[in-house]
């Protein structure tokens, strides 16, 4: 029986899958509910040439949060972090655009007709990955699904304290009485922990009922969250697939040297059917399936993360029908260390800017678009207009990273409308913090790679449902 622990503070995130060993991709029928390959994705379905590509499942928010809500939660923890003279942590664990959420769907365990599919949070601030698991106390009741249940598969096994991705045996923590299992436990920058053991099983990616999809022919271990009180299960997701940096992240395990991703801009529909919700609206890719095209920034190691030098942040009105000059709101000494740490992190929602470079960006536009500020007054950071998009879309701003690389945010990328709202409401998709992040809702339409082994990160802009 599995005793709760007391959870201590870490930097880092959690944990669903580390794998022992080389892993290798087996090709079996893909699932059905991913849509069909196009063509150029033929071969990504096969998992040949040393990489593999696993759809991105668009699903609707089960509940009824909008982008506000998440804008103001995000934005709400960052105040407290801040009022506490603590660092913003990553992943803050907003829910990527609101209304839809794109994940990772899986089933874990032999046989898969018994095992309920997993629906996980691609996050690349986290070092250590995890799903809810049986028995589960306090755990999130905002996801259709219950805890994965291990004892319906015949190949779970549990890992010992001498496994190497062990960092805690139970029998350290019960005073020497325990039974010597392997236990994992962490804090987010949500606030939200986990807890749980660590554990063992098969993996099949994109599976069905009937099996089908991608299949790790060795075995994955992952965190079986026992206790567990996350923002990161909401809606549809159970858990998180760790994509950052350490020892027993999911692309560490791999041994693969590159994965890139690119996430769609356009949201679920009333008028999209059930169908519509499951089909696969891009990919994530690992290995040689990855897409590094564009210019690239060097990235450092920061936590679990990725940190790109920010060395410039330029304002611009009009500026792709050449109305205005660019305006430099921040600009880095010629010298690599004065460039600003800026981490790339899919687990956070919002673009995050220094008050030093905020709050000028954020006058420059208020003057620009002319439009009538709406209050929360217990929000008073969030800065929503009497507007819509068509207002702000002569706005642009455009991020200058180390090694070339730029990136220029406009319409969705800067802005979020709310149709839940009885007036028109535009608001701003950046926020005033102590560090920059580059959240997930500005990398929307944008091909992100990271290439572990130069250290560098691609960024390019494209149609990504396209890709």
């Amino acid at each position: 029986m599995f005793s709760p622990l007391p959870v201590t503070v870490l930097v880092s995130i959690a944990a669903l899958a580390f794998i022992s060993g080389d892993a290798t991709i087996v090709h079996e029928p893909v699932a059905a509910a991913a849509a069909a390959p196009s063509s150029d994705e033929a071969d990504s379905i096969d998992g040949g040439g040393g990489g593999f590509s696993l759809p991105l499942v668009r699903r609707r928010s089960t509940t009824t949060t909008t982008m506000i809500d998440v804008a103001k939660e995000e934005i709400q923890l960052a105040t407290a972090i801040a009022a506490g003279d603590k660092k913003l942590l990553v992943p803050l664990y907003g829910r990527p655009q609101g209304g839809s959420t794109y994940l990772v769907q899986l089933r874990i365990g032999t046989p898969t007709d018994r095992i309920s599919p997993r629906y996980v949070l691609f996050d690349t601030g986290s070092d250590l990955s995890w799903t809810q698991c049986e028995p589960c106390t306090n755990c999130s009741s905002f996801t259709p699904y219950p805890p994965h249940d291990p004892s319906k598969s015949r190949t779970f096994r549990r890992l010992s304290c001498f496994d190497p991705m062990c960092e805690l045996c139970t029998a350290v923590v019960d005073g020497g009485g325990g039974s010597a299992g392997c236990l994992f436990r962490r804090r987010y920058g949500d606030g939200g922990a986990v807890s749980g053991e660590l554990v063992s099983d098969v993996f099949h990616f994109g599976a069905a009922g009937d099996g089908g999809g991608y299949q790790l022919e060795r075995d994955v271990a992952f965190g079986c969250a026992h206790v567990e009180d996350s923002k990161a299960v909401r809606g549809y997701s159970t858990g998180i697939l760790a994509l950052g940096i350490g020892k027993p992240s999911f692309v560490t395990q791999l041994g693969v040297d590159r994965f890139s991703y690119c996430i769609p801009a356009s949201e679920i529909t009333d008028d999209d059917d059930d169908d519509e919700e499951e089909r696969s609206a891009s990919f994530l890719r690992f290995g040689s399936h990855a897409r590094m095209t564009g210019k690239r920034a060097p990235f450092k190691q920061d936590g679990s993360g990725y940190a790109v030098r920010l060395k410039s942040v330029v304002y611009q009105h009009g500026g792709r029908l050449n109305q205005q000059q660019p305006v430099p709101v921040y600009v880095a000494g010629e010298e690599a260390a004065a460039a600003m740490p800026m981490l790339v992190d899919s687990g956070t929602t919002l673009l995050w800017l220094p008050g030093s470079v905020f709050y000028p960006l954020q006058r420059r536009i208020e003057e620009d678009i002319s439009l009538t500020r709406r209050y929360d007054l217990t929000h008073p950071s969030l800065y929503c207009y009497l507007g819509n998009m068509t207002d702000v879309e002569a706005v642009s701003v455009t991020l200058g990273f180390g090694g070339g690389a730029d990136l220029e945010l406009f319409g969705t990328s800067l802005f979020f409308t709310d149709e839940n709202l009885t007036e028109d409401w535009v608001c701003l998709a950046v926020a005033a913090g102590n560090r920059a992040i580059l959240g997930v809702y500005p990398q929307r339409n944008i091909n992100v790679g990271y290439d572990l082994s130069t250290m560098e990160i691609a960024f390019d802009r494209d149609q990504c449902d396209r890709v």
